[in-house]
């Protein structure tokens, strides 16, 4: 039980808070069901409902009633839901086979492939640059034994060479 004016304050404000977020929670998902309905009997009424249900979740998710994450992947299921509709979507279920005939399993293997095909021409591009630049360092020293010494000019040379007059 709270025992400062302050705990009671906080007590009534969670529980007003708790009550407006039971209702956006509540609100969208009888909007789910009834966009549902709508999306085998009604396609208009459906994409309209989609609509309305897309900014209810991008309102609660703002509002903090709902995560980010959960928002994003309510309205995909919204939009899977009216392309349904649309006749133009995917159909339910575990996705087995999409319309190129590989399985999830397959697409996951050939980006793993891909990944190491990337990681070895890194690596082969790496060697190669770590060659050119051993080649350029063998190189630099060469050069610089064959230039003679400069020879300190007549201004830098010490006073005590300078001849007297």
């Amino acid at each position: 039980m709270a025992n400062t004016k302050q705990q009671r304050k906080r007590v009534k404000i969670a529980e007003r808070e708790r009550s407006e977020n039971l209702k956006y929670k509540s609100r969208i998902k009888t909007m789910f069901k009834s966009l549902t309905v709508a999306a085998q009997d009604d396609k208009e009424r459906a994409s309209q409902l989609g609509i309305e249900l897309i900014s209810l979740i991008d309102k609660a998710a703002s509002r903090g009633v709902i995560h980010e994450n959960n928002a994003a992947r309510k309205k995909s299921r919204v939009a899977s839901i009216v392309e349904l509709a649309e006749g133009a979507g995917k159909p339910k279920g575990p996705a087995t086979r999409d319309a190129k005939g590989e399985s999830k399993a397959d697409r996951r293997s050939g980006r793993a492939k891909a990944k190491k095909d990337k990681k070895i021409a890194v690596a082969e591009k790496q060697k190669a640059r770590a060659k050119a630049e051993a080649k350029a360092a063998k190189a630099k020293p060469q050069k610089a034994e064959e230039k003679p010494a400069a020879e300190p000019s007549a201004e830098e040379a010490p006073a005590e060479e300078k001849p007297a007059e």
